[in-house]
């Protein structure tokens, strides 16, 4: 073969084959590109949303925004009524990211506080701030609702102007902003029928707008259920929305106190309340089990042989904790809970 010949197929063979390295690496460099320009998470006052693009899987999300692809049966779940098939997601969608990882700077929250930035992977429940808690030495109230402007009505909702006087224990400012709750009769535990604390029951929001001498002009912000004339007022403590998920306590054993509607049975999205505070070393953002206990006897009635195999069937997340008790969102349930269900520390961390 003609040498001439062989050398013009080599160097177009040499040739082709850097044309094509070259094509290849300026599709890798669009495609790592796309990756790095695609839109981050949406924040809402629901939560965090994210478009999806071209060539997302919940897979790949799983791992992008809460450090690990092995939590998408979660992601799937959360947004199952829009995705009927988690093989199949397609550009345009929105979905809804209950956890959500990375490191956020400092901002300004609704109140006007400075957030401080957070990180690792998170629970983001917008509603935190209506929920209550059970305290043995109940709050002592800084003031008292005692009239509605308007009459003619006995509820209070959103927007209404009523009228408020100091309980003792505040100057009830002009400007200042107060949580409107009330309280239940002192919960007993039945079975040790010790004290286990009053219930405070969150009920809206309100700010001074009129101070008089004996009494202040309130208007109502924001109202989680329905408000009553001898509601009382405590300060507003804003509470953040995203709940840093943190490391269990080992050796929790307490159980369910109540549901905080006062509810007979529990179920996934109830918020309730345990028995466990913050001296058993609970803090907000661990997460517990829930779990029964089924018996097996392989003895007789004269020589009992008893075996108890625990059994978990769901999972609730610490919301706000007092000194012997905490307040839980119930976040799965594979079956109906009640008062006294126990809950612990998940078996792994045992």
């Amino acid at each position: 073969m003609n040498p001439k010949f062989i050398l013009k197929s080599l160097l177009l063979t040499l040739a082709c084959f850097v044309i094509l390295s070259g094509v290849r690496s300026v599709s890798h460099a669009a495609e790592s590109a796309q990756h790095r320009t695609r839109p981050a998470a949406a924040e809402t006052e629901n939560g965090y949303y994210y478009t999806v693009q071209k060539g997302d899987t919940l897979w790949d999300l799983s791992r992008r925004f809460s450090t690990t692809p092995w939590v998408w049966p979660e992601l799937w779940e959360e947004n199952s009524e829009t995705i009927s098939n988690p093989h199949l997601i397609y550009p345009g969608q929105k979905i809804r990211l209950t956890r959500i990882a990375g490191s956020r700077r400092a901002g300004t929250s609704a109140g006007g506080a400075a957030e401080a930035p957070v990180g690792g992977i998170h629970y983001y429940f917008s509603p935190i701030d209506q929920y209550g808690f059970i305290r043995k030495v109940p709050v002592a109230p800084e003031g008292i609702i005692f009239k509605l402007q308007d009459s003619g009505r006995q509820m209070i909702s959103e927007g209404d102007i009523i009228y408020v006087r100091s309980d003792g224990n505040g100057a009830l400012s002009l400007g200042q902003r107060l949580t409107i709750y009330r309280t239940f009769k002192p919960h007993i535990d039945q079975k040790t029928k010790e004290l286990i604390g009053t219930q405070h029951l969150l009920c809206g929001v309100l700010e001074i707008v009129q101070r008089e001498p004996q009494y202040a002009i309130a208007k109502v912000l924001e109202s989680y259920r329905p408000i009553e004339i001898g509601d009382l007022l405590m300060p507003y403590q804003r509470r953040s929305p995203r709940i840093e998920i943190k490391n269990s306590q080992p050796g929790i054993d307490g159980n369910l106190i109540l549901a905080e509607e006062h509810l007979s049975i529990f179920a996934e999205s109830h918020v309730a309340f345990i028995n466990q505070g913050r001296r058993h070393g609970i803090t907000p953002g661990q997460i517990y089990s829930i779990y029964r206990s089924d018996e097996h006897n392989f003895g007789n009635a004269s020589s009992p042989n008893k075996i108890v195999i625990p059994f978990d069937y769901g999972e609730l997340l610490v919301l706000h904790t007092e000194d012997d008790t905490s307040t839980v969102l119930i976040t799965d349930s594979r079956k109906e809970s009640h008062e006294g269900t126990r809950v612990r520390t998940p078996l792994a961390l045992r």
